[in-house]
């Protein structure tokens, strides 16, 4: 990659540009301290993999420069860009016209929020140059340059040239239209039928059906350098064996995973010290304690409340230890943050065995939950024993905290 750049330093620090025909040293500009325009090139070679590691930012001048370095990243461990440089070029292109969101695509990585099978897309203009894709993985943006199809390729992928994939706006108004279950005429494979097919488009982002939609396509991410996951969360259907798996980590692993003890409005029994398996508290200070969003989760049970604060998951992390959780998925949207750090397992019913109607049950219930909430899932288990799925598990646990990890932009910046 050859990228010029331009440096903004005072000119005591650029000396040597002066003997070269812009100022003399002792000249009045120089004695003055002006800024000056540093004109660099600067060559490398990127892996694939591996995003630059910086943001962008128009300045007051809307001239494209240097916001962020993301620590650890390949700009970063080069030192060869400063924040406040501008980007004049890249690979032999001039960028001093464009906006940050022409130069940030060249830049962009995305993780598939659903599976994409263009053979069973009519909405494609050819079937042919489309992308396959399934849910988690990570697309490299090429060209956005069609507000409906984008251009790009999957990371690892032995296939090296781009492919169409939906645009995020085009796969909202999919599944908003899908959901109205409005009549349509069959597609036309003709371009002049798109201005007609795709007219009420922009209209449903403003229905009522839109609104109520948790409607998902892509998540922009970074590659970030290895990093501790803070939080293991094991989502699952009502019997898939969650509480086992639990039970046996915190058993098995006391100095590294720790509980936190859930807050209830229940009585304490003899054998219970408050703190310990439980907090106990009036309804009243927890009523209030949710009305001030302290927890992460609540619900009753027999008419008794309960609920899992934010503070005891966070002193967990103060002590260098990591918080599980067994949440509803409705929660996972709640701790998905670069706060908690979490690694998201979802933990599915056997698949081996008498089909009895409780499993055929389990199993229905827990695809339910997969295919609602898998776009949120760092890892995916069959529970066909506790030792195996122990074992798979913490193995992949500790590969994610020892290798670099595609994780949501906003955990960064």
């Amino acid at each position: 990659v050859e990228l010029w750049a331009v440096s903004h330093q005072l000119n005591a620090i650029t000396e040597d540009m002066y003997t070269n025909g812009s100022a003399a040293p002792g000249s009045p500009a120089q004695a003055k301290g002006q800024e000056v325009r540093k004109v660099r090139l600067i060559q490398f070679e990127k892996v694939t993999e591996e995003p630059m590691g910086i943001t962008l930012k128009l300045n007051e001048k809307q001239s494209c420069t240097v916001a962020r370095i993301l620590h650890g990243g390949m700009i970063h461990r080069q030192g060869s860009l400063h924040v406040g440089d501008e980007i004049l070029e890249i690979n032999g292109t001039n960028v001093t016209n464009h906006s940050v969101d022409q130069l940030q695509k060249a830049m962009m990585f995305m993780r598939a929020q659903f599976d994409y099978d263009p053979k069973k897309d009519n909405l494609i203009p050819c079937k042919e140059a489309g992308l396959k894709f399934v849910t988690g993985d990570i697309i490299q943006i090429i060209n956005k340059d069609d507000s409906n199809w984008w251009q790009g390729r999957v990371e690892g992928s032995s296939k090296e040239s781009a492919g169409l994939i939906p645009s995020p706006e085009l796969q909202e108004w999919r599944v908003a239209s899908m959901a109205q279950s409005a009549p349509s005429e069959a597609p036309s494979c003709s371009p002049f039928g798109k201005k007609k097919k795709y007219k009420d488009k922009y209209l449903a982002k403003h229905s009522s059906i839109f609104d109520q939609l948790d409607v998902v396509s892509y998540e922009e991410v970074v590659r970030l350098p290895a990093f501790k996951r803070k939080t293991l969360v094991l989502i699952g259907a009502s019997g898939v064996g969650r509480s086992h798996i639990k039970n046996a980590l915190l058993s098995q692993n006391p100095e590294k995973f720790v509980y936190p003890a859930p807050y209830t409005t229940r009585p304490p029994r003899k054998s219970e010290e408050d703190g310990k398996e439980y907090h106990f508290i009036s309804t009243e200070e927890m009523t209030r304690n949710i009305s001030a969003n302290e927890f992460l989760e609540f619900g009753s049970y027999q008419g008794n409340m309960f609920g899992t604060k934010f503070e005891t998951v966070h002193q967990i992390h103060k002590q260098n230890k990591i918080a599980i959780l067994d949440i509803e998925p409705q929660t996972l949207k709640i701790v998905r943050t670069a706060e908690l750090s979490p690694f998201i397992v979802f933990i599915a019913p056997t698949d081996q065995g008498a089909q009895t109607e409780a499993l055929q049950q389990l199993q229905k219930d827990s695809e339910a939950i997969r295919s609602q909430y898998a776009h949120y899932f760092d890892l995916s288990l069959v529970n066909n024993g506790v030792d195996e799925t122990l074992k798979k598990l913490q193995e992949a646990f500790d590969q994610a905290c020892s290798s670099p990890q595609w994780v949501p932009v906003s955990w960064v910046y």
